[in-house]
């Protein structure tokens, strides 16, 4: 594939749309008039949060959602690969016959499950799903009961995602992907301070030797590429107190592809870490996924490199889109929760071997022994 399929510097993606379109976008579409409209976060997508207006029947929709609906309307870049928004509504659909809660594709007018609409003379794709209901993990108590229950549900959904198969995904590029972490020398420029600079460099070259050579090596299969606190859906367990969560489910499918298992782990432990401002929690996450997925040695030995290449992935683009677009708060979410002191901490050159907060695998057994 052509670089034009990956993000390049300067290129806009993003929707431009305002309320009052979006309202008449989906009454159009899906023939629901809308009560109340709320924007929600997105990177390089829209999405809105849609309550439908109970007085107005609507006939082409015979389930009614009691929580609302979600209209997405995906960036121009991806909106061009029509074989992955195929892919992405497939997955959802794919994983609610498998137990998985997920966001559920609503059909349009026409009988589809989305559409290529002109907004601001560009196509993008929109879609409409269910709302899934409950609150999001980054809302609730952290506690190490929530980070191993993520680690298992995670190892669960690539373990149900091993039977999913599409060729949407087989040639998907995207910078967001951790394979993709070699083309941040392009986007670096926007790290102005020389420190924090010489961290990006020095992960991305260990990205090169440490990581690239051993890619054939490593077990490949469909992996949802962003489980982070924003994506994951948590409910109090019944009975139990306000204090007691369970993870219930698992949304934004943007970042699907075909990609390493390890890299997934690897994702949620970064952001587990980032939300805890404690690298031990990352071993938490582990006992909880090796409970459902074998880690082989190798691909443990990679975790550091791989977490530290996340971290610098999230906050050099995270720095480039703010540059773009200041509004946008949701892009430098990694920063905002203290991510450069993470990663300062992470490559501390000589951690203590008594008490060395990288050694997953062994905070992982410790776990375990005392629960």
């Amino acid at each position: 594939m052509s670089d034009q399929t990956v993000l390049q510097p300067g290129l806009n993606i993003k929707p431009v749309i305002d309320h009052e379109s979006v309202k008449l976008l989906v009454e159009r579409l899906y023939g629901i008039s809308v009560l109340e409209l709320t924007e929600l976060n997105g990177y390089d997508d829209k999405n809105y949060k849609i309550i439908e207006d109970p007085n107005m029947k609507n006939p082409l929709i015979t389930n009614h959602c009691p929580h609302g609906y979600v209209l997405k309307i995906m960036n121009s870049m991806d909106s061009k690969n029509v074989s992955l928004v195929e892919a992405q509504n497939e997955i959802m659909n794919f994983l609610l016959t498998r137990s998985v809660t997920c966001p559920k594709p609503i059909r349009n007018v026409y009988g589809h499950l989305h559409s290529i609409e002109t907004i601001g003379g560009k196509g993008h794709a929109v879609r409409l799903l269910e709302y899934v209901p409950g609150e999001l993990l980054k809302d609730v108590p952290q506690s190490e009961a929530l980070q191993y229950q993520l680690g298992e549900f995670v190892a669960n959904l690539d373990n149900k995602l091993q039977n999913f198969n599409h060729s949407g995904l087989v040639t998907r590029e995207h910078i967001w992907m951790l394979s993709k972490v070699p083309e941040l020398e392009k986007f670096k420029y926007v790290i102005k301070d020389a420190e924090k600079l010489d961290l990006v460099e020095e992960v991305i070259e260990e990205f090169k030797y440490a990581v690239v050579p051993h890619l054939e090596e490593l077990e490949k299969g469909v992996i949802h590429g962003d489980v982070n606190e924003m994506n994951v859906v948590v409910s109090a367990k019944p009975g139990a107190s306000q204090t007691d969560y369970r993870i219930t489910g698992i949304l934004d499918f943007g970042d699907i592809q075909y990609s390493y298992y390890v890299f997934e782990l690897a994702i949620t432990m970064t952001y587990t870490m980032l939300m805890s401002g404690d690298l031990r929690s990352g071993g938490i996450v582990l006992a909880g996924y090796c409970v459902n997925r074998r880690l082989p040695d190798m691909e443990y030995r990679l975790l550091k490199t791989l977490i530290s290449a996340r971290l610098v992935q999230s906050l050099t683009l995270g720095a480039y889109s703010i540059a773009q677009d200041p509004s946008n708060a949701y892009v430098s979410s990694t920063e905002k929760a203290n991510g450069w002191e993470l990663l300062k901490k992470l490559r501390k050159t000589k951690p203590d071997p008594d008490d060395d907060p990288t050694d997953w695998k062994a905070i992982a057994n410790e776990y375990l022994t005392r629960s």
